[in-house]
């Protein structure tokens, strides 16, 4: 018992306070392992073991506590004080996805974006962080920029699920601004470009939809019967080329429509 209590006396306050954190963490008491951890932050700041505890305390905050304002906190010492590039990227990267997918603070989310796209990354990490702001000012109905960035996004060499989505989502801003032959024209590409994962998602759907509201009935019975033998629910297809050919018949001028 001496030699373990000399031990312990030579550890440091902080060392001891880190210890407690860890023991708190161990035995799923991350409250306590928290609040350990916050005092290291709070008065060693710059140490390396300040820093492991704010990536600690980051961590239990974002994915065991969901303490998502807390987290950023965490997260922003870290690209303050963490030695390398990337761990401070890494934490700016998930500042940006907290805001952008747990807080929905879209215009800070689009902030912490354009931060990212400042910063060394990929052409695919490119097209993620402009997917995402994108998504963004979709959110907030600022349809010009969203289209913007999906248009930066499809003048790259995109790879193909980054494109089918971007190109998704412009057939979804054409449709919020009622522009329906965009929409369709956007739609028909996909299914073009993507058509297996255009099957998946039921495309097809949305197009005949779009037909429907031009009240084009021919075009949208012509494209639902080209897609309800893949389509899961088959007879909700044909009760509803049905339900086109009845409106069809009462069109003005219509002819032996009706059966």
């Amino acid at each position: 018992m001496l030699v373990l209590s000399l031990g312990a006396c030579t550890l440091s306050s902080e060392e001891l306070e880190f210890k407690r954190a860890q023991e708190a963490a161990a035995s799923g008491n991350n409250e306590a392992a928290l609040e350990h951890y916050k005092k290291i932050v709070d008065r060693y700041v710059k140490t390396p073991q300040a820093i492991k505890s704010a990536q600690e305390a980051a961590r239990i905050s974002h994915y065991e506590l969901k303490k998502f304002p807390e987290a950023i906190k965490y997260y922003k010492h870290i690209i303050l004080y963490a030695p390398t590039d990337a761990a401070r990227i890494d934490a700016q990267k998930k500042i940006a996805d907290l805001y952008f997918s747990q807080t929905l603070d879209y215009p800070q989310a689009i902030a912490e974006y354009s931060r990212l796209l400042e910063l060394p990354h990929t052409d695919k990490e490119d097209g993620q962080y402009r997917f995402a702001m994108a998504r963004a000012y979709f959110y907030q109905n600022d349809f010009f920029q969203s289209q913007v960035e999906i248009d930066k996004i499809l003048a790259t060499k995109a790879d193909k699920d980054l494109a089918f989505d971007a190109l998704l989502l412009k057939a979804n801003i054409f449709l919020s601004n009622k522009k329906l032959d965009d929409a369709i024209n956007a739609l028909k590409d996909i299914m073009t470009k993507y058509p297996d994962r255009a099957k998946a998602e039921t495309i097809g759907l949305v197009l005949a939809i779009c037909y429907e509201e031009k009240k084009d009935f021919s075009k949208a019975v012509e494209t639902l019967e080209s897609i309800k033998n893949d389509y899961p629910r088959k007879a909700f297809i044909e009760n509803k080329i049905k339900a086109l050919k009845e409106r069809q018949s009462l069109l003005p001028g219509a002819r032996g429509l009706r059966k």
